[in-house]
């Protein structure tokens, strides 16, 4: 089959889709970094460099769409990742032209509703932060983060300040100090299965990550910050299975999808959001698992669902070495120098020979893994290190 994978970053579907054990797919990645290493899984175009566009709006994205088909490339079915989610201009388009494996427009429009969640929540005791859906003029007062409706990897959250309004198109939900985390699962529509629980890795300085930014995931998620491990474990599986099943039914969700909430020292879990297609953690799944995810979402199409007991859902015991992932930011402006060697070392999206890097922006993503949480943060940090003696500081 001709797959299209199409997102502002594709990579880890990709390899996950050409690592799958249906493989033989013909794969094409159209997103904006086009990274050195996407055409090991297929034909990669990149919208900053074969369309020299800085944009990931609807009509960049469509009329890119357009130019590929005019020039030969061709697909059967489309799959989707990061950013799409906000345009479902973009995902109509690739349902009236392609077999879509992904969410309808409808789908997504009903995941990504705040305030239809947060009632359908409240209804089955699953707690969210304090939000102000709509709010005119200057926050009242309080801790409060000014938070985009379309929010999507922690990007363009801010902490709000007393005389500053909120602008259109953003809401107000109330800061909670707890531990960032998401739940990966694959669902056929009204029934789902739990692949896994990660920690998130957010605006980490020691990576170069501005305040509330994504940065990367550790596998499996561990409960030692919390005052009762065994009992706070338990608590916090029943009520993310309660969210997974509640949004899944509610919204049609299908295939892959991920949900960001946070985890209190008592055990309490708070929703922050929907990602209602493939999210970054999920290859840490198939890394710690050996986990097909691109054969689990393929078979979701054709309502087949994996059996629980075999997965994470019913083996919450899981007593092997912890996977985690980063995003490295660039902490200045840099330009690279041989890249040619990363991708043995486990290092992903990497950028060509001779790029430039502003500062704040994605370097590459690095993975490591070891016998705990704080052992594969530092496994982590010595990889970030690696990275950053093998680059050139400019400007």
């Amino acid at each position: 089959m001709n797959l299209l994978i199409l997102g502002f970053s594709t990579r880890g579907l990709a390899e996950c889709a050409a690592l799958s054990r249906n493989a033989g797919y013909s794969i094409t990645t159209l997103d904006y970094f086009g990274d050195m290493d996407q055409k090991r899984w297929g034909r990669s175009y990149s919208l900053r460099r074969d369309f020299l566009t800085s944009s990931f709006s609807p009509e960049i994205v469509i009329e890119a769409l357009h130019k590929l088909e005019a020039t030969g490339v061709s697909h059967e079915a489309v799959a989707y990742t990061s950013s799409v989610e906000n345009h479902p201009e973009i995902i109509r388009h690739l349902a009236e032209h392609k077999k879509l494996l992904g969410n309808s427009a409808p789908t997504v429009m009903a995941a990504r509703d705040f305030q239809r969640l947060h009632h359908l929540l409240q209804k089955v005791d699953i707690n969210y932060p304090k939000t102000l859906h709509v709010w005119r003029g200057s926050p009242p007062p309080g801790d409060w983060l000014c938070k985009p409706h379309d929010s999507g990897g922690g990007n363009r959250i801010v902490r709000a300040l007393p005389d500053i309004p909120v602008p259109d198109g953003y809401m107000l939900q109330e800061f909670c100090q707890a531990t960032p985390a998401s739940v990966s699962f694959v669902a056929n529509g009204t029934d789902a299965v739990i692949l896994g629980l990660s920690e998130q890795l957010c605006g980490l300085e020691k990576f170069a990550a501005k305040p509330f930014l994504y940065c990367g995931n550790i596998v499996p998620l561990t409960f030692s910050h919390c005052n009762s491990s065994s009992s706070v474990r338990e608590q916090v599986l029943a009520k993310v299975r309660r969210m997974v099943n509640v949004i899944t039914a509610k919204c049609g969700l299908i295939g892959v999808n991920g949900i960001d909430f946070l985890v209190t020292d008592e055990g309490n879990v708070l929703f922050l959001e929907v990602n209602p297609r493939y999210s970054s953690s999920m290859e840490l799944y198939r890394k710690a698992y050996g986990l097909d995810i691109f054969g689990l979402h393929v078979e979701a199409f054709q309502n087949r669902l994996p059996n629980r007991h075999s997965l994470f859902e019913e083996n919450p015991g899981y007593s092997g070495s912890c996977w985690g992932k980063t995003i490295v930011y660039a902490p200045w402006d840099l330009v690279t120098v041989d890249t040619n060697a990363w991708f043995d070392r486990g290092i992903r999206d990497i950028p060509q020979p001779g790029e430039e890097i502003p500062a704040e922006t994605p370097l590459c993503t690095v993975f490591a893994k070891a016998k705990s949480r704080d052992g594969c943060l530092a496994a982590l940090e010595k990889q970030q290190a690696w990275v950053l003696a093998n680059v050139r500081r400019t400007g």
